[in-house]
């Protein structure tokens, strides 16, 4: 009777301490993502995606950052990449062109002035923002970096691919995540580092893009569903999403589509990014943010959140 009763104290004791792992480990995982990460960094502060940018954001009390990615080769024939918005030149430098087309060297690249209000400053690599990444985790902080691939070039595939490899040579697989409106950039991360987390993006500026149903990214789209948009994409795969980036109007308007993403498309975690916002979330969009995983904060937002954040005594969401 007591070898019974020590048997089963055992095994009561023994799913106890499994559910309080799992659990455990449910929340670590939970709190792999912080709310929110500074919109192509410190905006305010420097030019965007700008080396002083990221480090001012990387140093603040809300080290988490998104930014923007691009090809690049250098003169040697080293891909290093390139930290910008756009695939061409003319919104930061003013010039025509594409950045990896008439340059293969970082240093001679006019410097980045696509806000006329700050002074400009030099654009950066890549690999500049990984060892940059690396320090700020050697000093004991652990950022979550959203990486946007804007690359639209022929070698973009290939680019991908390296990037996948890159997150892999430095093991930022479980904090740096990267989304794309480019198969191309996507689907090559994934072929190369399959347990990085791959996402794509649910927005409406861009001309065909209005018509798509907010339930599906431009990676859902096949080559039959790109010329038949006028027909609502007829002809659309639904890829598997590790995550999925809103822009945060059309969250607002539909925001049962977290758990659209979340329950019927399975992804891991949802999140929202600011579009064109120079003023301040309100009290009922603050509340409506609740419900997602990640947000992408200009300076107006960011700053409204590190309020709440402080008010509420260091809780991770506002």
């Amino acid at each position: 009777m007591e070898r019974n009763y020590r048997k089963m104290s055992l095994k009561i004791f023994s799913f106890i301490s499994t559910a309080l792992i799992l659990l455990f480990s449910a929340t670590v995982f939970a709190f792999e993502f912080p709310a929110a990460g500074w919109h192509r960094g410190d905006v305010s502060a420097a030019q965007e995606n700008s080396r002083a940018a990221v480090l001012k954001a990387l140093n603040s009390v809300n080290p988490h950052i998104e930014v923007d990615i691009l090809d690049f080769v250098d003169k040697d024939g080293k891909r290093v990449g390139l930290v910008s918005h756009d695939y061409q030149m003319k919104r930061a430098t003013g010039l025509d062109g594409a950045f990896s087309v008439k340059y293969n060297d970082v240093a001679a690249i006019p410097k980045n002035q696509a806000n006329p209000k700050l002074p400009p400053e030099p654009f950066m690599t890549v690999i500049d923002l990984f060892e940059l990444i690396k320090e700020s985790k050697e000093r004991g902080v652990k950022p979550n970096v959203s990486l946007d691939m804007k690359d639209e070039g022929k070698n973009a595939e290939e680019f991908g691919k390296w990037v996948g490899k890159l997150i892999q040579q430095y093991d930022f697989q479980k904090h740096v995540f990267a989304s794309s409106f480019y198969k191309s950039n996507a689907f090559a991360i994934k072929e190369a580092c399959p347990e990085c987390l791959v996402g794509g993006l649910v927005f409406n500026d861009h001309f065909a893009l209005k018509h798509l149903d907010y339930k599906y990214t431009s990676l859902d789209l096949t080559t039959l569903s790109e010329l038949t948009y006028f027909m609502g994409f007829w002809g659309k795969e639904k890829f598997n999403h590790d995550f999925v980036l809103i822009q945060d109007d059309i969250f607002f308007k539909n925001p049962e589509i977290v758990d659209f993403w979340k329950k019927e498309r399975g992804a891991k975690f949802v999140g929202v990014f600011v579009y064109s916002k120079e003023t301040g979330y309100t009290k009922e969009e603050w509340e409506l943010l609740r419900k997602v995983d990640w947000i992408e904060l200009d300076p107006p937002q960011m700053n409204q959140y590190l309020e709440m954040k402080k008010a509420n005594k260091g809780e991770s969401r506002p």
